[in-house]
């Protein structure tokens, strides 16, 4: 392109001389213009479509951003309808003054690439603007500004997707901000939305339509959009200190619940707060009885096993962990069922805990019979089968229940539940939401297992949710949609007996996994949150880790050939699932079958490159200990079994030390740039990078040491022996017997017989309940027909157990055939390597050769080989690790979108600018803080007043040294015997200790909390009217007085206990308990 520039020094300066040059240009050229050629960038246009792309879609994505962490206003609301006037007042000052001074800009922009200027001064361009009509422009986008000044009032939930908050999901890159805008809803997708919705897409009669919205509005109440938190553990073998750290979350849970709901009565009106949830907690134990018959002496009373004795026991001491101070917690409520018996607690935040006491003589136990228990009685017969409800209530009610499933050994924080509801409020397809596990524990096994866990929710589970459906939701930490686990499809489907080998593997090895497979067939989503943190003791034997992944690996794999089976189904039916996932997920199940057979390649090359060993030595050294391990899993015990792989696990990781030695030499040889320092090099990074994404978690890449060492143990050796004893369908791990006594000198002696659940001394001051007679009928008919024990004759043992036999070996048969020819091919491409290789592009090596006879010089370049088996191996591997790196990526960019929707900034705030809606506002978000710290239990030295000298503020002269240590034991036995003749209060009444503070005359005690005076103002003011309406109110709260608890009232031993009402799950008639003052 050739263009016309004329300097400065040739028009002498004048700008008028410059316009008329440029007008005249094209038409003659005058004496003192020189013309000279300039060429442009071919490029120049793809470059600012590239950049107008990018531009639009990064507007378009963080455009999203905003809406969903609830920013709305000022970060797209504002940008986008400035957009439009900033631009085209940006574009004419460099129009004019590029017209003004054509070396303006220069360096910054091209000279050939700017706008025509409208005229050469102020004067023209007004002028223009008045004959163009340009003046109508402003009155434009007046107009769009009116348009869209619903985007300016946002009512969406936190982190909402995208089809609840725009019409299309798709935007116009021209015009990309007033497309945002104008594609933003003005109703948010909500049941108001559908109901509108399908009141203009369907015909009714008027009259009807009107008389049925007046019906449906009076039939739903607020209090059914309220959500309903249904804890359901289920334990058996579990120690004292797993119990522990699961009663702690569960008082946790009992606290924060309890300071919502006093924030709402007391603080805020009524109102709850968006975080708002009903609690109750459900245990289900099973195998609570002891069966023997030298200790039970009648089966209708038999005793309870010393695991619920220990959870009874530990409760107590849970509180006391949690709140520092000896909180007593009412005896249990004991009721016999028709499942065994029933211990009802009401915790100090008066919310219930339920332990479910399973006899196997009389219903079915295991785990999945415990989930499928708690889904009919909490599910059907509870919400289905209450009659007072209508069934669009029901709906209503169930599409706001989520049953929280844990493990007996789960720790766990209030904020960890609070995120898994956002995203059930946020998406209402999704079915099921697991958060991110940590186990915990002490040895090399658990430091294996932290980084395992740290990998496979870095890049496994994140790379399902985004471009797909987590395929497991552990049941250790996981929360479910009510509404998605009664579909038929699933809760009826997941009560099937295992008659088959093959189901009785996918069925009862790995239940998780199956009821995740089940929601995804019936089309709900699954997800991964990873905000949401849980603890759960691993694993910290080899042995016990080895029975645990014997139990999960063929289950796993059962349930993923059975989506893929049935993929065209599943993409059908779920609207997360893409074929190009399935692909994915296909990909991976190859990987995984012939994962044994790439190790066994690998060390076979490992142990060549590094001992310097010819490749038929190296693979018979590997060959001999696989083969005889794998003949140890046919014939002999497991017992042996895993004392030969520990033996081989350990060879295997001393061998990897030294190829991880060798690995290195042969990089500093070959260079970075080969292709097997590559690929290693870039595995590396790839997780080191994922350890900086979650720098909570980099520590966990330290024990990544211990995953590669252990690389042929778990991923060879661990694959034969799951395999190999897939017909072993027991549990594995906590196996260990219930605990009895050792005196059988005398079986048949009265003494020796344990006293009934009924009678313990544990349960002896504890008040006696019955069931209703509905729910005893339920739970007959229940029984019945799902949860029967099964009684299996010798024959049909011996007939599962020959059909699991059988099984077992058709699967490891083809197991390692495939691995076998997989292996020989590979190999024997190897071993003619110097006839079948390709040449790696990358870092050749040049040589140059001196031929003295001739005296010629050679130059000639050498390229390292690759077997085409190795490069389809980097291809394969390499675009798995590439997708799970993409989408770690945007699994981060929505874990950060959830935490800030979650987070409460007040920007451009100052004290001057605190307005009394601004205190109204602060107060409310604060409500919940001030309650919890009102009612939260004082401490032994939390009573002393802050204008009181203390003991230690006493001798805070005192010289330092020697004596520092003695007057700190001085200070703590002064207090001790200050306090010791004091009537302490018990505060183990959370509700109480929140209204004998909150209606007291005392000040609160708000320290610790950042509140601006007129909040703390508006504060006092609700109190007051709180105060005259309780005094005003016939029975209404009375200003509490410190004392002692009274002895309760003499009550009768029956105490109704009915489940048919809704409400019952919040309260139950305790004899006001709850209401005493203490």
């Amino acid at each position: 392109m050739e263009f016309i520039y004329c300097t400065r020094k040739q028009t002498g300066g004048d700008p008028d001389a410059l316009l008329s040059a440029q007008a005249n240009s094209s038409i003659r050229n005058p004496p003192l213009r020189t013309q000279f050629t300039m060429q442009s960038s071919p490029n120049a246009v793809v470059y600012a479509m590239a950049a107008q792309v990018v531009a639009a879609y990064l507007c378009h994505i963080f455009g999203k951003f905003a809406c969903k962490i609830k920013i709305q206003v000022f970060s797209f609301a504002l940008p986008l309808s400035l957009a439009g006037p900033v631009t085209v007042c940006l574009a004419t000052f460099l129009a004019q003054l590029r017209a003004s001074d054509p070396c303006s800009l220069h360096g910054l922009l091209p000279e050939y690439l700017s706008l025509l200027a409208l005229g050469g001064n102020v004067e023209e361009l007004g002028q223009k603007c008045l004959d163009l009509a340009l003046w109508l422009w402003p009155l434009w986008w007046l107009a769009q500004v009116f348009t869209c000044l619903h985007v300016w009032q946002p009512h969406n939930d936190k982190n909402a997707p995208t089809e609840k908050l725009f019409v299309c999901p798709w935007y116009c890159g021209l015009l990309v901000d007033q497309c945002s805008m104008m594609n933003r809803r003005i109703v948010d997708w909500s049941e108001e939305y559908l109901a509108i919705k399908s009141d203009l897409t369907t015909p009714r009669d008027p009259v009807v339509a009107l008389a049925a919205d007046i019906n449906a509005s009076r039939d739903i109440l607020e209090e059914d959009k309220v959500p309903q938190l249904i804890v359901c553990a289920t334990m058996w073998h579990e120690t004292e200190d797993e119990m522990m750290e699961f009663l702690k979350s569960i008082v946790r849970l009992d606290e924060d619940q309890c300071a919502r709901r006093m924030a709402r009565t007391h603080l805020n009106g009524g109102k709850a707060d968006d975080e708002y949830y009903e609690l109750e907690t459900n245990i289900f134990f099973d195998d609570a009885f002891v069966s023997d018959p030298r200790q039970c002496q009648n089966k209708r009373n038999p005793p309870i096993n010393e695991y619920v004795k220990t959870l009874t026991r530990t409760i107590d001491k849970a509180a006391f962990e949690v709140y520092g101070v000896n909180i007593r917690i009412k005896p249990p409520l004991k009721i016999e069922t028709p499942y065994g018996g029933r211990l009802v607690w009401i915790l100090p935040g008066r919310t219930k805990m339920v332990a479910h006491l399973k006899n196997k003589d009389k219903i079915r136990h295991k785990k999945r019979w415990s989930q499928v228990m708690y889904m009919y009685y909490l599910l059907g017969f509870r919400i289905m089968e209450t009659e007072q409800l209508s069934p669009r209530r029901k709906a209503v009610i169930a599409e706001n229940t989520f049953i929280l499933a844990l493990d007996g050994d789960i720790d766990f924080q209030p904020r960890a539940v609070q995120l898994l509801i956002d995203r059930m409020k946020a998406v209402d397809e999704l079915g099921a939401a697991c958060g991110r596990i940590h186990p915990v524990g002490r040895g090399p096994m658990v430091w294996y297992q932290r980084f395992e866990y740290a990998i496979g929710h870095w890049l496994q589970k994140a790379t399902e949710h985004v471009i797909g459906c987590v395929l497991c939701s552990p049941g250790c930490f996981s929360l479910f949609r009510a509404s998605a686990l009664m579909e038929n499809s699933v809760m009826k489907r997941y009560t099937m007996v295992s008659s088959e080998a093959m189901k009785m593997v996918q069925y009862d090895q790995g239940e998780d996994r199956w009821l995740c497979t089940l929601l995804l067939k019936a089309g709900s989503r699954v997800e991964y949150c990873a905000a949401s943190d849980a603890y759960t003791h691993a694993p910290e034997s080899f042995n016990e880790f080895y029975n645990q992944r014997r139990r999960w690996v063929p289950s796993t794999i059962a349930n993923i050939f059975d989506i893929l089976a049935d993929a065209d189904t599943v993409v059908r039916k779920n609207n997360s699932i893409s074929t190009l996932y399935v692909w994915y997920q296909g990909m991976l199940m190859i990987g995984t079958v012939l994962g044994p057979g790439t190790i066994f390649l690998m060390m076979v090359g490992a142990l060549v490159a590094v001992f310097s060993i010819d490749i038929w030595t190296a693979f018979l050294w590997n060959f001999f200990p696989i083969i005889f391990f794998i003949l140890s899993c046919v014939y002999l015990k497991q017992k042996f079994q895993l004392l030969i792989a520990f033996v081989i696990s350990a060879l295997y990781c001393l061998v990897m030390m030294a190829v991880l030695i060798g690995i290195i030499v042969q990089m500093l040889e070959d260079g970075p740039l080969a292709p097997a320092s590559l690929f290693f090099l870039l595995v590396a990074v790839q997780i080191t990078i994922a350890g900086f994404m979650h720098p909570q978690e980099f520590w966990a890449l330290l024990c990544g040491v211990i995953y590669y060492i252990t690389i042929p143990s778990m991923y060879m050796l661990l694959m034969i022996f799951s395999v190999f004893n897939m017909n072993d369908v027991s549990w594995g791990t906590r196996e260990a017997p219930v605990l009895k006594d050792d005196d059988k000198d005398a079986p048949n002696d009265a003494d020796n017989y344990l006293p009934g659940w009924l009678n313990d001394p544990l349960l002896i001051n504890s008040e006696l309940g019955e069931v209703s007679l509905m729910e005893q009928r339920f739970w007959k008919d229940v029984i019945k027909q799902y949860l029967k024990p099964l009684e299996l004759s010798r024959e049909q043992k011996q007939a599962m157990a020959d059909g699991l036999k059988e099984l077992r070996n058709m699967i490891a048969f083809a197991f390692v055939m495939v691995n076998a020819i997989f292996v020989l091919i590979v190999f024997l491409l190897q071993l003619k390597k110097e006839f079948l290789h390709l040449k790696w592009p990358i870092d050749p090596a040049d040589f140059v050769s001196f031929d003295r006879d001739n005296l010629m010089v050679g130059i000639y370049r050498q390229y390292k080989e690759l077997d085409p088996i190795g490069l389809c191996f980097v291809i394969f591997f390499g675009l798995i690790l590439i997708i799970q790196f993409l989408a770690m990526f945007f699994h981060r960019f929505a874990t950060l979108c959830q935490l800030l929707a979650t987070t409460r900034v007040d920007w451009f705030r100052s004290g001057g600018q605190f307005t009394d809606e601004d205190a109204a506002t602060e107060l409310k978000g604060s409500a919940v803080n001030i309650a919890r710290k009102l009612q939260r239990p004082k401490r032994l030295f939390d009573d002393d007043e802050e204008g009181d000298p203390h003991y230690d503020e006493v001798m805070l002269d005192a010289p330092e040294g020697e004596h520092r240590e003695s007057m700190v034991r001085r200070q703590t036995i002064f207090r001790l015997h200050e306090t010791r003749n004091k009537q302490h209060s018990d505060y183990s009444n959370l509700v109480f200790n929140f209204e004998r503070r909150f209606f007291g005359d005392d000040e609160l005690n708000l320290k610790n909390l950042a509140l601006n005076r007129k909040s703390v103002k508006l504060l006092q003011q609700r109190r007051s009217v709180a105060k005259v309406n309780a005094a005003a109110t016939p029975g209404g709260t009375p200003t509490p007085k410190a004392g002692k608890r009274p002895p309760l009232v003499p009550m009768p031993k029956k105490v109704s206990f009915s489940a048919s009402n809704r409400n019952s799950m919040a309260i139950y008639d305790n004899g006001g308990y709850e209401n005493t003052e203490f």
